[in-house]
């Protein structure tokens, strides 16, 4: 027997475990998707889990991650093969870059591509056939094409100034790149110059044996003055090594710094843009840019009001940081793209409202159907239930024409004002709990001298207090995720709750599932911790256990 009871508790608890883990899956995945990057969600094998950041040493470098290596015996003849094309047609990686590994990622590479390009008939064939019709798609430009896939370097394009009287200046135009800047550690970082017709730029290379930090800096001369100032932009590939750039700028004798360090995530070309705050800056204003705040004055600081100096220093990055660099990647950039806190508070600010007035008129109404005799009592509960069959898409245009002719459009006031005149289920629900209560508890507080409000407030209102709890989250979360109210009422994007606001960010980033998910992720966030702070209120509200003992 005591053995069956073991079984039975192991079964259910496994049930329980497999269902929460199940159900977990679809947060799981939200979870996982907002720390990815770009190529993570949209290439060609999509994993259920992010990369982990790969800090190297030195770059530039090959990237072995990019490309998988054959899996088959027939795959592994496939690649000798093509190691020696490879090297046959005069495929030499630059010095910077061990040959043997860049010839092993290139060949990777050529094998993955042969199998999305041969037919599906030859691919499933023998080695011999798959080789002899790849003979015509190995070239010295799909080699090239390759390596660069995986060919990872951190490369400097031109770097703009620009005035409030939107003069716009390429700093050092006249100068070679890698003239353009000044190196003041020499042993870790180095530059060569790239023009091409594939890139052009300065390739920066860096060696983290020999410190942690790299710098360099660049003084140029200006057209304007340095009190014009507006923004500095510079454009950057970085080597997806997810190392931080830090920037300072000094002019007029002062010392700025950027308030955030650039991670170098990804390997594609972007623009940063670093520039003060201003009081002008719109609330609801994608701020897409880094903000500089002073650092310093004085001795040995540029004072030239028509120059400017700009450094840039490389900092090394230990796994653990790299990794909280690519954490906070997405929501460091849906906090800059959207007034994320302006949403919140707004919606925090209805959630109140709501719950309050929800709570304080549904169970006034519902204590006098339940506990009070008055005449048509019964024909007005009554009427009320029949409030619940009216779909509530009838009922929208009349509710949007009343608030529209009592100039409430375009106001926080539709959102929260009608809670105050209850919702006939809750009423419905906190009736059948307060008709549950003892008469002698009333009786007993009467004796006591209470009228009906005190005995509603300090008798009632203590007794169902589950059902309190679970209103209460049902109104939280209505009120949280509530969509079509704002859709409908609000039109200034100053106003928006989260849930409308995030819709707007959405259509703003293009749906970049990414950052989509990384500004759903903050706001569930708030929902799953009421739920596990209040679930003992939560259950009791439901299983309808309104008295203790």
């Amino acid at each position: 027997m005591r053995y069956r009871c073991w079984l039975h508790a192991l079964v259910l608890y496994g049930l329980l475990a497999a269902g929460s883990i199940l159900f977990s899956i679809p947060f799981a995945w939200m979870a996982c998707s907002s720390v990815k990057v770009d190529r993570e969600l949209f290439g060609r094998d999509p994993q259920f889990l992010p990369l982990a950041p790969d800090p190297r040493v030195r770059s530039p470098y090959v990237d072995e991650r990019y490309h998988s290596g054959p899996g088959s015996d027939k795959e592994w003849e496939i690649q000798g093969w093509l190691n020696g094309q490879v090297k046959a047609l005069g495929f030499a990686p630059p010095a910077d870059i061990d040959a043997e590994s860049a010839t092993e990622q290139v060949s990777n590479g050529l094998l993955q591509r042969l199998s999305r390009r041969l037919p599906a008939a030859v691919w499933s064939g023998p080695a011999s056939g798959i080789i002899e019709a790849a003979q015509s798609q190995v070239d010295r430009r799909s080699i090239e094409e390759v390596f660069a896939s995986v060919h990872r370097r951190l490369v400097l394009g031109q770097l703009r100034i620009r005035s409030t009287a939107r003069e716009e200046v390429v700093l050092g135009a006249d100068l070679p790149m890698s003239r353009r800047w000044t190196i003041h550690t020499p042993t870790i970082v180095s530059f060569r110059d790239l023009a091409g017709p594939s890139m052009t730029g300065l390739s920066v290379a860096y060696d983290f044996g020999q410190g942690d930090r790299g710098v360099f800096s660049g003084t140029y001369g200006l057209p304007f003055g340095v009190q014009d100032f507006q923004r500095l932009q510079l454009y950057l590939r970085p080597d997806d090594t997810w190392h931080e750039l830090g920037l300072s700028l000094e002019m007029a004798g002062v010392r700025y710094v950027s308030e955030r360090a650039v991670p170098l995530a990804n390997f594609g070309w972007t623009l940063v843009t670093w520039r003060f705050p201003s009081p002008e800056d719109l609330p609801t204003q994608i701020k897409t840019w880094y903000a500089l705040r002073e650092a310093g004055r004085g001795f040995g600081i540029l004072a030239d009001p028509h120059r400017v100096r700009v450094t840039l220093e490389l900092r090394q990055c230990s796994r653990w940081r790299a990794a909280c660099n690519k954490l906070r990647l997405n929501y460091d950039r849906v906090l800059d793209h959207i007034p994320f806190w302006r949403y919140v508070a707004t919606s925090l600010f209805l959630v109140v409202l709501n719950v309050v007035l929800t709570l304080f008129s549904c169970s006034l109404v519902a204590y006098a159907f339940a506990r009070l005799e008055w005449p048509g009592r019964d024909f007005c509960f009554i009427l009320l239930l029949a409030t619940m069959m009216i779909p509530g898409q009838v009922t929208q245009i009349p509710h949007f024409l009343i608030w529209k002719v009592l100039g409430a459009y375009n106001s926080l006031t539709p959102l929260w004002l009608g809670h105050a005149f209850g919702s006939a289920f809750y009423i419905f629900l906190l009736r059948q709990f307060l008709r549950g209560i003892p008469r002698d508890l009333e009786d007993a507080a009467r004796i006591d001298g209470c009228g009906f409000f005190r005995i509603y407030w300090h008798i009632m209102l203590p007794l169902i207090k589950p059902s309190l709890a679970a209103i209460a989250i049902f109104t939280f979360m209505g009120t949280w995720n509530d969509f079509m109210g704002p859709l409908i009422y609000v039109a200034d994007q100053r106003l928006y709750p989260l849930a409308f606001g995030l819709y707007a960010f959405s259509v703003q980033v293009g749906n970049n599932p990414a950052l989509t998910m990384a500004a759903s992720l903050l706001m569930t966030l708030p929902v799953i911790v009421i739920f596990f702070f209040a679930q003992k209120y939560f259950i009791q509200g439901v299983t309808l256990t309104g008295l203790k003992g």
